[in-house]
């Protein structure tokens, strides 16, 4: 038995068991096209069967299409129940899309190219990758800065909202999507991607999400999409963090073995190795605060 399957029937025991234990009827899963669904969605299938399973497809405007055709083709193929909702409506009427005026924009390339030059911009002016810059304010007012974090992070929250909604309804579980790679090195959003009731793959770093998705046969036109999060027109994962997560990973793992940032500076960038773990350190730091309202009785 390889790793891989060795794993996938870990997993798989786990998401009967939790089923089970939790007394609910099934799973709900929002699936966008991007590979870490696809792997929950295949270990679901083989876990509890396409009856306890509903997926839901979540785009909006910004939303590739082809995320959207991936989706729908890979919920047909397991034939597991499922619907489209679109969150567009929702986001025009909170005036999302006047914030970052992307729609007055006449093509998705002129889009992502307009958007790239931004980040581009942003990258050179903080001096890192924008996805490590946000955690800190800038010294100096950057045009759009935050209208952008405030732009995609409303979506994630506005899909968990959604999964959540139809998960109640049917008395179902909701599942999630995060890695192991994004919740260390805080690649998600607070109230939004980062819940769930199950996390099947949070102790997986994205390399190993790869190789089990080759193991459970994910598509191939699903398996070398770039990862990216489709919430703003242009932006992959990689291309927000500045490296790409064979390198990430490797010292993630890295670190795991108690290699000093030494060692690992013989192996990778060293700015590279200080930013990652700078940012462990401020990803630790803001996980030591409870996810409530702060109270004057804590004072």
């Amino acid at each position: 038995m390889t790793q891989a399957e060795s794993e996938a029937h870990r997993i798989e025991q786990f998401l009967r068991e939790t089923l089970n234990g939790e007394k609910k009827n099934g799973y709900v899963i929002g699936v966008s096209g991007g590979l870490d669904s696809a792997v929950v969605l295949k270990l679901l299938a083989r876990a509890v069967g396409r009856e306890k399973i509903f997926g839901v497809i979540l785009p909006d405007r910004d939303t590739e299409k082809k995320s959207t055709t991936l989706a729908r083709s890979l919920l047909k193929e397991e034939q597991v129940p499922h619907k489209a909702v679109s969150i567009t409506p929702l986001l025009s009427r909170l005036g999302v899309y006047k914030d970052l005026p992307l729609f007055l924009l006449p093509t998705r390339r002129f889009k992502e190219s307009m958007v790239k030059r931004f980040y581009g911009d942003y990258t050179r002016k903080l001096n890192k990758p924008v996805f490590f810059a946000q955690w800190e304010e800038p010294s100096s007012p950057l045009p759009y800065f935050y209208e952008g974090i405030a732009y995609y992070r409303v979506k994630h929250r506005i899909r968990m909202a959604t999964l959540y909604y139809y998960a109640e309804k049917k008395n179902f579980l909701v599942i999630g999507c995060t890695n192991l790679t994004e919740r260390k090195i805080g690649f998600y959003v607070k109230y939004g991607d980062d819940l769930s009731d199950v996390a099947p793959i949070a102790h997986l770093y994205k390399t190993e999400v790869r190789q089990l998705g080759k193991y459970l046969g994910v598509p191939e036109s699903i398996q070398n999409r770039p990862p990216s999060p489709d919430l703003i027109p242009g932006i992959t994962d990689e291309y927000s963090m500045g490296m790409d997560y064979e390198t990430l990973d490797q010292i993630l793992m890295g670190l795991d073995q108690a290699k000093t940032a030494e060692e690992l500076k013989e192996l990778f960038p060293a700015d590279v190795v200080e930013l990652v773990i700078s940012q462990l350190k401020l990803v630790k730091r803001s996980e030591e605060k409870p996810y409530m309202l702060t109270r004057i009785d804590e004072n």
